[in-house]
């Protein structure tokens, strides 16, 4: 699988833990010049990225397309995800302020 970077502007995080994996969160990035992409992330990046980011930040994410599970039903609803393993602020936040 071929690694990917996308920068825009997180929308609708939402934080969860589950217990037999860990923290984990799934958010939106806007703006990316064509249709928003879902991101989830997991384990240490999920942590790392939940003290440091929120709503509205533009950050460029580095990560892969998770391809539909082969073993779905054919009838099963797959939205595609992003999965990412890097985080960073697309822009520095002095140079910003």
């Amino acid at each position: 699988m071929q690694e990917h970077s996308l920068t825009g502007r997180i929308a609708g995080l939402v934080i969860f833990r589950v217990p037999e994996f860990g923290t984990r969160a799934r958010f939106t990035i806007e703006g990316t010049g064509s249709c928003p992409v879902v991101c989830a992330v997991e384990g240490d990046v999920a942590r790392e990225f939940i003290s440091r980011h929120c709503v509205g930040d533009q950050v460029s994410v580095r990560g892969i397309y998770e391809p539909r599970p082969s073993t779905a039903a054919a009838d099963t609803p797959w939205v595609a995800r992003f999965r990412v393993c890097a985080v960073r602020f697309a822009e520095d936040r002095r140079l910003a302020a």
